[in-house]
């Protein structure tokens, strides 16, 4: 066993501590800004000396944020259950069965993984203009689900290969056709794989500005992230506490979803990666 000497212990907390400067300061200065005054914006006080509410206030009045909420909570939602059964159906496919040209497949799934957002953007985009399906949900449903279906796919294979064939083979002496073996019998065993999937194309597509910008140009189907942007931003001035108030209140929803299934979220990833 490696000994915890003192060094150690003392290179392992200040890493940790490093660490968690980069991840949790950009967190601490966005709500410390969003509850400083219009004269303290500029300030670079790390505790507002005269905290206020009222950029809070005045966001969850504003109408056209709650659309751009509604906008992002129908295409977030939407895109990860369809990216998840997508994704069930092709890593059962490629767990369970045996068939020609399937390793092909699966690492073509992944090749696309490998491709820059912005090279997939152009080729997503020129399909959305030719079928006349821009400044519509369904292009960015669409383009939502590209981002979390190769890695769904792997992430549910890898969890279904954990799942003995034995089952298969019960049920399929059983008389149960292989829909019903994966609807009653794999499905509620893939559960916690199968959240782990909808969390990530959740948080993926609540999150998303460049697909969002580009895709839609109505800005009554704006997400959020493009309409902070347009709605805080401008070129004269520029709204910083106000919009750090609203990135605060927009960030809460894919914080409470992820809390929420941690358990299944780390389960659904790990599955796969100690053999018993």
């Amino acid at each position: 066993m490696f000994e915890r000497t003192a060094g150690f212990r003392i290179f392992f907390w200040l890493t940790v501590t490093i660490i968690g400067i980069f991840v949790f300061f950009p967190i601490y200065w966005m709500v410390n800004t969003s509850f400083k005054s219009p004269g303290e914006l500029l300030n670079s006080d790390f505790i507002p000396l005269k905290p206020t509410l009222q950029h809070y206030i005045d966001a969850i009045k504003d109408k056209q944020l709650r659309i751009y909420f509604q906008n992002s909570a129908i295409t977030s939602i939407i895109s990860s259950l369809l990216a998840t059964i997508v994704s069930a159906y092709a890593a059962y496919s490629f767990s369970k069965f045996k068939y020609r040209g399937k390793k092909t497949f699966m690492m073509l799934i992944m090749i696309s993984k490998m491709l820059p957002y912005a090279i997939l953007l152009i080729s997503i985009y020129s399909l959305m203009r030719a079928y006349g399906l821009l400044d519509s949900y369904f292009s960015l449903i669409f383009a939502y689900i590209t981002f979390t279906l190769p890695v769904g796919t792997w992430t549910l294979k890898t969890f279904f290969d954990e799942i003995p064939n034995e089952l298969m083979e019960a049920a399929k002496i059983d008389g149960a056709s292989q829909l019903r073996t994966f609807h009653s019998i794999i499905f509620p065993l893939a559960i916690p794989g199968m959240i782990a999937v909808s969390v990530l194309g959740f948080v993926t597509s609540w999150n998303d500005l460049l697909y969002a910008l580009t895709l839609v140009t109505d800005p009554a189907k704006r997400t959020l992230a493009p309409g902070l942007v347009f709605r805080y931003l401008g070129e004269s001035s520029s709204d910083y506490g106000g919009m750090m108030a609203a990135s605060t209140l927009i960030s809460l929803p894919a914080a409470f979803v992820f809390l929420f299934v941690q358990r299944f979220f780390i389960r659904g990833l790990t599955a796969g990666s100690v053999k018993g």
